[in-house]
This record gives C-alpha cells, sequence and structure tokens, in this order.
C-alpha cells in the first residue's frame, strides 16, 4: 500500500498539510480535514469537499485472470484517460475527466496477493486543495 502513496508523493509536490480528524470506514483510516467526508460508495472509498470540486477516492480489487497491465488499460479506456504512463516500479497512472468536469489523476497499483489498487484524485488543480489532498493522501491507511 505504501507503494501507491510514494508514487503519488513523487507526482505532486507537497505543501503544508491541513489538520484533520481521523477517521476510520471499515477498512479505511484516514485524516479528514474540515469540511471533507468519508464515505463508501459500492466497493469505493471516497472522501470529499463539501465545497469544492475534489476527492481523494480509493478501491482494492481482485484481479482475477488479468494482468496489471490489462486493468490500467481498461480504466484508461472506461474513464476517457489520457497520457497512460508506466513508471519504474510498475505503477500506470493517467488523467482524466469525471462527468462533473473535473480533471483528475487515476493511478494503478499491485497490492499484492492478486488484487490491485485504484487511486484517483481531483481538484489538485486548486491550490487551495494541495495541502488538504495531499495531507489526505499521506495519511491513508488500508487494513488487509
Amino acid at each position: 500500500m505504501r507503494k501507491i502513496f510514494l508514487t503519488v508523493a513523487a507526482i505532486i509536490v507537497s505543501v503544508v498539510p491541513a489538520m484533520g480528524e481521523i477517521q476510520r470506514y471499515g477498512s479505511l483510516t484516514a485524516d479528514v480535514p474540515p469540511g471533507w467526508t468519508l464515505e463508501k460508495q459500492g466497493s469505493v472509498f471516497v472522501i470529499k469537499s463539501l465545497t469544492k470540486n475534489a476527492s481523494v477516492a480509493v478501491a482494492v480489487n481482485s484481479l482475477g485472470e488479468a494482468s496489471l497491465t490489462d486493468i490500467a488499460e481498461r480504466l484508461y479506456t472506461q474513464m476517457g484517460g489520457s497520457n497512460l504512463e508506466r513508471d519504474s516500479d510498475g505503477d500506470y497512472s493517467f488523467i482524466y475527466t469525471n462527468t462533473s468536469g473535473a480533471v483528475g489523476m487515476a493511478i494503478i497499483t499491485d497490492s499484492g496477493e492478486g488484487r490491485y489498487i485504484l487511486m484517483s484524485v481531483t481538484g489538485y488543480e486548486n491550490e487551495e486543495l494541495q495541502g488538504e489532498i495531499d495531507a489526505i493522501v499521506d495519511s491513508l491507511d488500508w487494513d488487509d
């Protein structure tokens, strides 16, 4: 799990994090800043800003018979992504635009044991939210 957060940290420029409240929802623990909520939508944990178009979403799913490459390419196509890249650790990332028109980044990584992690971040282009988003991403912890 730490691998995905290191990937995000390498992609995103760190700024001073906002202080929030540590919340647990099922197997996910996160530092949720004031004005943000943590909820589960199906198999996805979503931390979203109540007043801004921003979110951090995390899902852990089975690879099934597919490879990580298959999953990344499928998500890239389904989400209308651009700039699909694979880093030196084998993680994939791409940029997409969600149904609300917000630009986001998706990161797909192998979590081991036949599972993959999909994390998407929207709203990072809003400089006011960058510190809060960085703090959320840095705080994410997933119990197996």
